[in-house]
């Protein structure tokens, strides 16, 4: 029984009441994170990590945790997703992401399915990372949180039309790592409001030397926008992605303990509608912070 003063949880993907776990299908699943057929062909189940959230302004150390990798869960997960579509979405993904760890050049050999499937596989792990952490709790006034519609539409066997995923691969020497980086580029003279970046989020997860990342920036008067050799669209949604030449890539000192998973993420950029109209070469792209 509920008190008035308890707070009724429910699954973050498909927002069923969370029984005890006792309760079979209807309980709460706590699925792990990074699951573990991906930890155990990384052979890093045993690693630890500790996940450290910056203030990308400052390079202030805002929070850190500590974690052996495998007791990584998402508690607020029920068993009917654990089970039903998030196991499917595992198979279908497994083999996949198997052939593109082991070579991420064969992201550009994926059929527009097979994307599909590593876009919304992308989505469903880094969303519930971003949730089981300090950045994505909607109780902090500082944090990114995935907005909850977006994780109801994944559970549905869908993606959301405003947010993208991409891949690319880099020399890595950690098996896995993640960030969270909110911070967006525009060409000079595009102002971005801070309502807007404060509503956005961009998430990397690296696996070897494989990148998947999402990210989402809420005002659709902006297209978003990568650097043809290193971010290769997977989710393109209804906005899309230009891609602009590699001189444009920048290269300036990262500010994060996780080097190149943010040039990757900060890399990526907006365009307005109003922009792209006037511009036509976007090789003179110039960006500002």
């Amino acid at each position: 029984m509920t008190t008035a003063n308890q707070t009724v949880r429910k699954c973050l993907f498909c927002v069923r009441v969370l029984h005890p776990s006792r309760v079979k299908s209807k309980g709460k699943s706590e699925e792990h994170i990074i699951p573990r057929w991906l930890m155990d062909h990384l052979g890093i189940r045993r690693l630890s990590v500790s996940p450290v959230r910056v203030h990308a302004a400052t390079n202030r150390i805002m929070d850190v945790r500590h974690h052996q990798l495998g007791s990584m869960k998402a508690g607020a997960v029920c068993g009917a997703c654990n089970n039903g579509w998030m196991a499917e979405l595992e198979g279908a993904a497994k083999p996949l992401l198997i052939r593109l760890i082991a070579d991420p050049h064969q992201l550009t050999a994926l059929t527009q399915d097979e994307r599909n499937i590593v876009a919304r596989w992308t989505f469903k792990t880094v969303a519930a990372l971003n949730r089981a952490s300090t950045y994505g709790d909607p109780t902090n006034e500082h944090a990114r949180p995935v907005p909850d519609h977006h994780l109801q539409l994944v559970a549905s066997g869908h993606l959301p039309e405003d947010v993208i995923a991409v891949g690319g691969g880099y020399a890595s020497q950690r098996p896995l790592d993640w960030l969270q980086y909110a911070m967006w580029s525009a060409p000079q003279g595009v102002p971005l409001k801070e309502e807007d970046r404060q509503r956005s989020y961009k998430i990397g997860l690296a696996l070897r030397d494989l990148v998947l990342a999402v990210a989402f920036y809420p005002s659709r008067e902006y297209r978003y926008a990568g650097v043809k050799t290193h971010h290769i669209p997977l989710w393109e949604g209804k906005r899309g992605i230009v891609l602009v030449l590699d001189e444009l890539f920048d290269t300036s000192a990262p500010k994060s303990t996780s080097p190149q998973l943010e040039l990757f993420l900060r890399n990526l950029f907006v365009v307005s509608e109003t922009w792209l109209t006037i511009v036509a070469n976007t090789a003179t792209t110039q960006l500002i912070v």
